[in-house]
């Protein structure tokens, strides 16, 4: 399809038009028109984008909707080409007569080459052919001009001569077509990745003029505010949120809840009209969950709230309302207790109760990472950091509990080295990956906890007492459940329930059974209830009693007892010996126990576990 209509008034023209576009490498069309029939033969190609003509052909060519017209101008060396004929010839009253355009409006008397030359545009071909009448009877003695104006002179018996086009014109006026081709080609694309842009975002969008007109409206715009799928779509809705003066609000289309935003459109320092956009909330709250459930497979999230501490003591109700409080506030964080209190419950319920809860809740246990590798998953690495990271890198914990809360379970295992650059981004609040040179900002709260004594580890040298003051800007100590007796007994009822409901039955306690719970010390606190809890619902009986707890407690302490001594085989080597003496340790007690009996660092217990390829399941 070619783009290009070249309408010729004469055919001389026609005839050095296809030679030119060849040289151009255009492919055009040609065709030879007088005023009558320009708009038919223009309308026949209806492809066609650009009509190159001239003269009166341009004025109607102009006419017709969606046409680009270019003129082809005439050449001054032409026009002087044409004089100097004539005045060799004698002629000493030239008379030229065309077109307005075809000299840009140039008209008047003027001497030329030894000749008076008037120039005297018309309208149309039938003043032009008055004029040619009129200036013969004046005596002019040859004429040139368009067409009308040539043939007219021809017929009255005058010299004349047709005001011709060349290669030169010819060439401008098609160049200046291509560019206009490019330019409208651009524009194309750019307007058809603007419609693909704005039809496919989430929200509605609708512009109004100052009037409060509709002149532009996306395909989300179209089927909102349509009843169905068929009708018209119905702005007026969205119209009265212009009313309203309000830049943002929520408010209803066609029963679906949106929230509409009103954008004034400026340019040159004036108000042009308004663009409304309407995002449905459904589509709000569906990337809200879709964010949810991505932190949530991640393991970026909190699922406890205060609501899931059980208790009803005094104990716990004062810690409820101090950890509320802390709620509020940005300090850091140091949660203690014996172990299996319940520190990280504590944690994720003050993160869900800050203003920090839309943002991840990241939880590291610093005992359950080698210290070797503890650097690098708290502060991330670049690529190529060091042998075996991860191609492109890894971002540290740090940056992924950014606005939100980094919790630090069992912060008295790090090790010294590792609390220098701790504290460096507690004071500095940045971190930087290893093997970087670049400063990542941070936005985090450290929510500490340790079932260690902090303070006796500072004056013994084990942990750092500046950092120690810098993560205990608050406190928060949780009870054992020996503190408070009176909870016990509903704490395992909520897990008695809990697993006898998995196997669809139902379970209660007898009084003696909660005397007896009551009065037992539970060392393991939380965590050995649950366990004795977890072991009773095996059984059939829905009438939980004493004897079924004691028998529970019972097999426990056997197993405590029966787990003293360590056996070692006999003919093994001293390394053999020590593989199975830490091997049988680690598989009973903590590895801080461990380190205690053994008299050993947690580094050293590290590295020997390293060297003599010991796992702990």
């Amino acid at each position: 399809m070619q783009p290009i209509l070249l309408l010729s008034p004469m055919q001389s023209i026609a005839d050095i038009a296809p030679d030119v576009a060849s040289e151009l490498g255009l492919a055009i069309h040609v065709e030879v028109s007088d005023d009558a029939s320009a708009e038919r033969l223009i309308r026949q190609h209806p492809g066609v984008e650009v009509v190159v003509t001239r003269g009166g052909l341009a004025e109607l060519a102009r006419q017709v909707p969606g046409i680009s017209v270019v003129e082809i101008a005439m050449s001054l060396n032409e026009l002087l080409s044409n004089l100097s004929t004539l005045t060799s010839k004698g002629c000493r009253r030239i008379g030229i007569v065309s077109r307005a355009n075809l000299f840009s409006g140039a008209a008047g008397e003027f001497n030329i080459l030894d000749a008076r030359v008037s120039i005297r545009p018309q309208v149309d071909e039938a003043a032009i052919r008055a004029m040619v009448r009129r200036m013969v009877d004046e005596g002019f003695q040859a004429i040139i001009g368009c067409r009308v104006a040539y043939s007219t002179a021809r017929d009255l018996g005058v010299e004349a001569v047709f005001l011709d086009s060349g290669r030169t014109s010819i060439r401008e006026a098609l160049l200046q077509a291509m560019r206009i081709i490019t330019a409208k080609a651009q524009e194309k694309l750019q307007a058809a990745q603007l419609a693909a842009i704005i039809d496919n975002i989430d929200e509605a969008v609708i512009a109004f003029t100052p009037d409060h007109q509709v002149n532009f409206f996306n395909r989300h715009a179209r089927r909102l505010c349509a009843i169905s799928p068929t009708s018209s779509p119905d702005f007026e809705h969205a119209l009265s949120v212009l009313d309203t003066g309000q830049k943002e609000q929520v408010t209803s289309i066609n029963g679906t809840k949106v929230i509409a935003r009103s954008i004034p459109l400026e340019f040159d320092s004036a108000v042009r009209g308004k663009v409304i956009t309407l995002l449905e909330v459904a589509r709000v709250q569906a990337s809200e969950s879709t964010i949810r459930t991505s932190l949530h497979k991640k393991g970026l999230y909190a699922r406890y709230h205060f609501k899931d501490v059980i208790g009803t003591s005094e104990a716990i109700g004062q810690l409820q309302v101090r950890a509320k409080t802390y709620a509020g506030h940005d300090s850091n964080l140091l949660v203690y207790g014996e172990t299996g209190t319940g520190k990280e419950i504590f944690a994720q319920s003050i993160h869900n109760h800050s203003r920090r809860n839309q943002g991840p809740f990241v939880s590291v246990n610093i005992a359950s990472i080698p210290p070797s590798l503890l650097e690098s998953e708290l502060f991330g690495y670049v690529d190529g950091a060091f042998t075996g990271a991860r191609k492109g890198g890894k971002p540290g914990l740090f940056e992924l509990a950014h606005q939100g809360t980094l919790f630090l379970d069992e912060i008295g295992e790090l090790a010294l080295d590792i609390q220098s650059r701790l504290l460096r981004v507690l004071q500095e609040r940045e971190i930087m990956r290893i093997g970087d040179d670049k400063i990542i900002p941070i936005d985090v709260r450290i929510i500490s906890a340790t079932n260690r004594d902090l303070f006796q580890q500072t004056q013994a040298g084990t942990f750092r007492q500046d950092l120690y003051y810098r993560i205990h800007v608050v406190g928060l100590r949780i009870p054992p459940l020996r503190d408070r007796a009176e909870d016990i007994p509903l704490i395992f009822e909520h897990y008695l329930r809990q697993f006898a409901g998995r196997a669809g039955r139902d379970a209660r306690l007898t009084a003696a059974a909660s005397h007896l719970l009551k009065a037992h010390a539970w060392p393991g606190n939380i965590r050995q209830l649950r366990n004795v809890a977890e072991v009773v619902a095996y059984g059939q009986d829905e009438l939980v009693d004493a004897h079924h707890i004691s028998e529970v407690l019972g097999e426990q302490a056997r197993a405590s007892t029966e787990t003293r001594f360590i056996t070692i085989p006999e003919g093994a080597s001293l390394k053999q010996m020590e593989s199975e003496v830490i091997r049988q340790l680690l598989a009973q007690h903590p590895a801080e126990v461990v380190c205690e009996r053994l008299g050993i660092s947690r580094v050293t217990l590290w590295r020997k576990m390293k060297n003599l390829a010991i796992t702990v399941r």
